[in-house]
């Protein structure tokens, strides 16, 4: 049976406190030399760690090759674990790196921008500067300050939100796999998957910037990212929470270098996808714009033949992969009708 890492929440108001706490619960844990990578945003909750060396911050341009020769530091710094402060690319490259350097790895979060908290998946770019999905491991542990997270800018935890709009059809799409004997369904990670996006379903009608100020809508969205991250550590796989709306957040970074955070490209494929199903689209749209998260191409700054050389190569993205819009096998001219369709 998959191995769910530990989480610890703290509470308390106090980010000094916090700090304490992360450093307890580490020697806890048996951590004794432990290689810290923090972002800026995370330099008082990782305050009290003491690490191997220096703290590794890391840059914007970091990429795969980064993680792996911080990994290779790791290794012959003595470290017994990488502990990762920070946001989503911080965190997945923590989890590159303790795989290079053959190690585990704490997550620590400052943001909820997406349920990679604890996945075994990294999003890291590669030597061009595209993001790319890579197994990695899965943390050993997760550490939650909630006054760390609480403030948070809403376009980051708007994104969070948007990756797990993508898990009720992630899971239609593993479904149509499993009726196609392409793949096996997990029902414990099928029911972790529904359970995360079931603790975000009754808050979808509110602000993000009211999310960032309420702790209790706070820890809905954490454990809902967590949540989805142990549906893919019991699959042993994304299919859980990734179907085809992901296909289509890669094609957009394989085609155009990205052009919003991860979870807010999701949350625009799942317009795609619910399209391809029949679903309520217009409902859809106005649930991303009360988010403020993208309903239609132009605010990820694309056209409609842009949009549809993203459809058209989204298949590509995930060889192997069966979703809907394997499925529907949509000609370029069908691209270009659903398109009008869609955003007529």
């Amino acid at each position: 049976m998959a191995e769910f890492p530990e989480v610890f929440v703290f509470n308390e108001d106090d980010e000094a406190a916090a700090a304490e706490e992360l450093a307890r619960v580490l020697r806890d844990m048996g951590v004794e030399a432990p290689f810290l990578l923090s972002s800026i945003h995370g330099r008082q909750v990782s305050a009290k760690v003491a690490g191997t060396g220096p703290v590794e911050t890391p840059t914007g341009d970091a990429d795969q090759e980064w993680a792996a020769s911080l990994g290779a530091r790791a290794r012959e710094a003595g470290a017994d674990a990488v502990v990762a402060v920070g946001g989503g690319r911080c965190l997945d490259i923590g989890k590159l790196a303790a795989a290079r350097a053959g190690v585990n790895v704490i997550a620590v979060p400052t943001q909820l921008s997406h349920d990679g908290i604890c996945s075994p998946v990294a999003v890291v770019p590669d030597a061009d500067g595209r993001p790319e999905s890579l197994g990695a491991i899965a943390p050993r542990a997760v550490f939650m300050s909630m006054v760390t997270l609480f403030g948070a800018p809403p376009r980051s935890i708007a994104a969070g939100v948007g990756d797990l709009l993508a898990n009720p059809l992630a899971l239609k799409d593993w479904q149509l796999a499993a009726g196609r004997g392409l793949e096996q369904l997990d029902d414990r990670a099928w029911d972790l998957s529904a359970q995360s996006y079931d603790l975000i379903r009754g808050r979808l009608d509110e602000d993000p910037a009211t999310w960032s100020k309420d702790l209790d809508a706070l820890r809905n969205l954490a454990d809902a990212l967590v949540l989805s991250g142990m549906a893919m550590i019991a699959s042993g796989t994304s299919r859980p929470a990734s179907g085809g709306e992901h296909e289509i957040s890669h094609a957009i970074d394989e085609l155009f270098g990205g052009r919003a955070l991860h979870g807010a490209q999701v949350a625009f494929g799942c317009i795609i996808t619910t399209a391809l199903y029949d679903g309520d689209v217009d409902g859809l749209r106005a649930t991303l714009r009360r988010l403020d998260l993208p309903d239609e191409p132009s605010k990820l700054g694309l056209d409609a033949d842009e949009l549809r050389r993203v459809v058209l190569a989204a298949p590509n993205t995930r060889p192997g992969r069966f979703t809907i819009i394997e499925d529907a096998n949509l000609s370029d001219a069908e691209v270009s009708r659903l398109i009008a369709d869609i955003w007529s």
